[in-house]
């Protein structure tokens, strides 16, 4: 542990290197007014009526009787959702942060994680806080560069961009520039910062691991990596108990209970959800009037995601709608692309599409033409694309697993269906296909459940927490 007051006159760990980053000489992570100038105003908020009692989450599986539930209520302005307005903590102190994640919004593997961390970031970057986000460096990126009002220190790979993010904290504080608050993004491997940091440390925890080590790499692997996992989480659960750790922030209830079960303290807790950015999804209103005979599936094409089950799935749909077509989209591991490839030529599936790399303008399209989404993770943190194709007027069938649970309101904005049930999930799909009034219902409250949520929201509470833990 450094001596308190060492910031700038620290000499450098032993084995650490002595070459030095190029790193700017002003204040890091300080967004300039004309920057500002170019950013987007953020809105006022519009107040949606209902709130989150009214979706508490029912967590049954798949109802033999479809018995359907009262539409959420409407907002005032249901064309207009609501942003949350971030002027009123202008007038806060600037608080400096440095920013721990193993990948960033431009890397090739950038997922919901990333875009998370990007969205809350540029908002607090905007507002006069000071983020420095410290990540790995892919080749064709930068080692430095400023996006949207914060700034982004690049080094190492995605296995030695751990012990890159420990020099550059202390590079920072040598040349002067000493953070309010360290936010530990965790990607299955912590940055162990409860080890060198000294100043207060708040945690984000989009998911654990747990069942996602089986489809990592072996199945095998799975006990050997979540006897890994849960022996990193304790340096964390130590750490909170003593106060060093202030606060960790998650996604859903369902993390929140993992976190919970590993004894992370309940009252350090503190769920965060994800958000929209409802100037790029405003046109789905007129986008979704005319929808397809079209079922989607849009994200990371990768084993965990169990797209073998929707494929054997829509064997059964296809019996019951042969006009009916189905698209898997996304970023794809070409491993896995190549078993799925296989295994539609082996079923025979005929109306099914493999699209990979679809961008966002592609990927908001495909949401708003389709009619229904569906989702067959062994988890997720939250299921970032199930609130999309709800912006999209497009209900979801998804497995009762942590994350989508959470994401989906059971017959409410979609359907649940007990994990790895094919055959209920052909069901619920070609029910919903056939089934038009209950399909639109499913629609109009997604529709209304995706309003509750904007980016500015989200960073307005995250900041909220920040703040908490800076100030203990």
């Amino acid at each position: 542990m450094e001596p308190a007051g060492a910031a700038g006159h620290r000499p450098r760990p032993a084995g650490h290197s002595n070459r030095r980053e190029n790193l700017q000489k002003r204040s890091p992570g300080r967004c300039s007014a004309e920057d500002a100038r170019q950013e987007v105003r953020l809105r006022r908020r519009t107040t949606t009526p209902g709130g989150q009692e009214a979706l508490q989450d029912s967590r049954g599986t798949l109802p033999k009787a479809y018995k359907t539930h009262r539409p959420l209520q409407a907002s005032r302005n249901p064309e207009n959702a609501p942003r949350a307005s971030l002027n009123n903590l202008q007038a806060r102190a600037s608080v400096k942060i440095l920013w721990l994640n193993w990948r960033c919004i431009k890397h090739p593997l950038a997922g919901g994680a990333e875009v998370y961390t990007h969205e809350v970031a540029r908002r607090l970057g905007r507002i006069g806080h000071e983020v420095v986000l410290v990540t790995s460096k892919p080749a064709d990126l930068p080692k430095e560069e400023m996006i949207d009002c914060y700034r982004i220190i690049r080094a190492g790979n995605r296995y030695t961009v751990y012990l890159h993010a420990r020099r550059i904290y202390w590079q920072l504080r040598n040349q002067g520039w000493r953070p309010d608050v360290v936010i530990d993004e965790v990607n299955t491997i912590p940055f162990l910062t409860p080890k060198y940091v000294e100043e207060p440390i708040a945690m984000l925890v989009h998911q654990l691991c747990k069942e996602c080590w089986a489809y990592a790499i072996h199945p095998l692997i799975q006990p050997f990596g979540w006897r890994l996992e849960r022996r990193l989480h304790k340096i964390y659960v130590e750490s909170a108990k003593n106060g060093k750790l202030r606060a960790i922030i998650t996604v859903s209830p369902s993390t929140k209970q993992d976190l919970i079960e590993l004894g992370y303290p309940e009252d350090r807790i503190f769920i965060v959800y994800n958000g929209l950015d409802w100037d790029f999804y405003k046109d789905c209103v007129d986008l979704c009037r005319d929808k397809e005979n079209l079922v989607v599936y849009v994200g990371r094409i990768t084993p965990y995601k169990r797209l073998e089950d929707l494929l054997k799935a829509w064997r059964m749909v296809e019996q019951e709608h042969s006009d009916a077509e189905l698209v898997v989209a996304g970023r794809a591991e070409p491993r896995y692309l190549r078993k799925l490839m296989e295994l539609k030529r082996k079923l025979d599936l005929r109306r099914v599409e493999l699209r990979t790399n679809i961008l966002g303008e592609e990927k908001k399209h495909l949401l708003a033409k389709a009619k229904i989404l569906v989702y067959t993770s062994i988890r997720e943190g939250w299921g970032q694309t199930v609130l999309e194709a709800a912006a999209c007027k497009t209900p979801a069938v998804a497995y009762n697993v942590p994350g989508l649970r959470d994401s989906v309101k059971h017959m409410k904005t979609g359907i649940l269906i007990e994990s790895g049930d094919i055959e209920q999930l052909a069901k619920a799909v070609t029910h919903l296909l056939i089934d038009h009034e209950l399909r639109d219902r499913l629609a109009e409250n997604a529709y209304r459940y995706a309003q509750q949520h904007s980016w500015n929201k989200t960073a307005e509470t995250f900041l909220k927490v920040v703040e908490g833990a800076v100030h203990g």
